[in-house]
């Protein structure tokens, strides 16, 4: 008697699973939509970026160095002063002047009175930081897409703000590293008040985008054993159907429909991954 129990036991436990798997599928062939979600295909603007983490520095860091003899009479500025491009800095013996050769924060001064200069004697180190740059290594898999002129956001995470940057030069060789080949590409931006060199930024450029693109979520799509997105709607007379669709531009959290739906079709799904395989099952 104890044997032929244990022995009905796996057929018992068999049924209850086909009876459970038999009512799912028959819940998800029913007519009623309470459960399913309800999307309808919109018109949205989809883009997707490129990201990197950098700092900031100064686009313009240089030490001014002397083209000619001459001995200092006169010096016209001091550590700290702000200049511009072509201001005197300083005066010769004979009555010629030095000129800052660019606008800047004269950060280094290297000249006292009486000093004798030659050719290639430092004069001083002059920083701009009211331009600043930001360097970037890109992957030889996405340098292609970025160019001399390319206009991306740059995220300055210490003030929480973004700014808007221009790409000034891509680097024609490249550096290796574990195997895959990168080349620095310097961006340029004009500092807001509170920006300093040094703080970390997150900058973003346009990879690729859809203006006005036929869109539903991410969540909406099922997929069939070849992996081919669909989607379930209903036609004129309330009858379920799956429509095979071609997707396009996604954003991460909606994709761009490039056929097999228009804009305000409806469109429904279920977020349990057991009812969307039945789902499927029935409707392919």
């Amino acid at each position: 008697m104890s044997q032929r129990k244990k022995r009905r036991w796996p057929l018992v436990l068999l049924a209850l699973i086909l009876i459970a798997a038999g009512v799912g599928y028959a819940a998800l062939r029913s007519d009623r939509t309470s459960a399913y979600t309800q999307e309808t295909a919109a018109l949205r603007d989809l883009r997707t970026y490129y990201s990197f983490s950098g700092h900031l520095a100064p686009a313009h860091d240089q030490v001014q160095t002397a083209k000619e003899s001459l001995k200092v009479r006169e010096i016209y500025v001091s550590e700290g002063d702000r200049v511009a491009q072509g201001d005197a800095l300083a005066r010769g013996a004979d009555g010629a002047r030095l000129y800052a050769a660019a606008d800047g924060v004269v950060e280094e001064l290297y000249l006292e009175e009486d000093d004798q200069l030659q050719p290639g004697s430092q004069i001083a180190r002059i920083v701009d930081y009211d331009t600043l740059e930001v360097r970037l290594d890109v992957d030889e898999y996405d340098i292609a897409a970025i160019a001399p002129g390319k206009v991306g956001q740059v995220r300055v995470n210490a003030l929480d703000l973004s700014v808007e940057g221009t790409v000034t030069e891509v680097s024609r060789s490249a550096t290796t590293e574990g195997g895959v080949s990168y080349f620095e590409v310097t961006m340029r931006l004009e500092a807001p008040q509170g920006v300093r060199a040094g703080m970390s930024v997150e900058v973003n450029l346009l990879h690729q985008e859809a203006l006005g693109a036929v869109s539903l979520s991410l969540d909406a799509l099922s997929y069939d054993e070849y992996n081919v997105p669909y989607v379930r709607t209903r036609n004129d007379r309330g009858e379920w159907e799956t429509v095979t669709v071609e997707t396009g531009v996604s954003d991460g959290r909606n994709v761009q429909i490039l056929s097999g739906l228009n804009a305000g079709d409806t469109v429904y799904y279920q977020s349990d991954d057991m009812a969307r395989f039945f789902a499927m099952m029935g409707g392919r």
